[in-house]
C-alpha cells in the first residue's frame, strides 16, 4: 500500500484507515510527487496507492497521468481537496483511477473506495448538493491578507512574521476565516478561495 500526501498527519490518518480495512499490510509513504514516483517503483510493488492530487510536485494533477502511464497495474484512489467538476472528470478519466474522494468525506467513504479499488471496481464520484457554495463573506482587510498568505501555503508562524503580528492573532483570524467560509480546515479554506474567488 502506498500513501501519498504532503501532510504527515493526513498520512497517519490514512494509515489507520488502511489497517482498519486491510489489517496489517506493508505501507510506503510519500510526501511529494517525486517521492510518489520513486515509491511506485518499489519492489514488491504496492497493491494500491492513495494519492493527494495537490501535494508539491504533482503539477496540478498532471503527474498523476504520468504515474498511471508508467504503472498501469497500480490501482489509484485520489483523495483531494480539489473537487471542481473539471478536476474530478479529468481524474476519473485516467483508467487506473478507481475512485475520487474529497478530503472532506467521512472515513467510511474512503474505506469503501479502498475496497472497491482492490476489487478492480470503479466508484462514481459522490457529488454533494451545491448547498451554499460560498455565502456572502465579509472579511476584514487583515483577514484577506491572512487568507492570501494561507493560499501560498504559509504556516501560522510565517504569516505572523510576514504581517508583523503575533501567532495567536493569526490563529484568531484563521478561526474567523473558517467561520466565514464555512470550512473546517486550512486546506478547505485555501481551496474554496481558489475555486470561488
Amino acid at each position: 500500500m502506498l500513501i501519498a500526501d504532503d501532510h504527515a498527519l493526513v498520512r497517519d490518518g490514512m494509515r489507520s484507515l488502511v489497517c482498519e480495512v486491510l489489517g496489517c499490510v506493508r505501507i510506503l509513504e510519500a510526501g511529494d510527487g517525486d517521492a510518489l514516483m520513486r515509491a511506485a517503483r518499489a519492489t514488491p510493488p504496492a497493491q494500491l496507492a492513495l494519492v493527494d492530487l495537490n501535494m508539491p510536485g504533482m503539477e496540478r494533477g498532471f503527474r498523476l497521468a504520468e504515474l498511471a502511464h508508467s504503472h498501469p497495474d497500480l490501482p489509484l484512489v485520489v483523495i483531494s481537496a480539489l473537487t471542481s467538476p473539471d478536476v474530478v472528470r479529468r481524474t476519473l478519466d485516467i483508467p487506473s483511477v478507481h475512485a475520487f474522494v474529497p478530503k472532506s468525506a467521512p472515513s467510511e467513504q474512503i474505506c469503501s473506495a479502498i475496497e472497491v479499488a482492490l476489487r478492480g471496481g470503479k466508484l462514481p464520484f459522490a457529488h454533494r448538493a451545491p448547498e451554499s457554495r460560498r455565502p456572502d463573506v465579509a472579511l476584514t482587510p487583515r483577514m484577506e491578507e491572512v487568507r492570501q498568505l494561507l493560499r501560498q501555503g504559509m504556516s501560522n508562524k510565517l504569516i505572523a512574521r510576514t504581517l508583523g503580528i503575533s501567532e495567536g492573532t493569526v490563529k484568531n483570524h484563521m478561526s474567523e476565516i473558517f467561520k466565514a467560509l464555512q470550512v473546517t480546515n486550512r486546506t478547505q479554506a485555501a481551496q474554496l478561495d481558489a475555486d470561488s474567488l
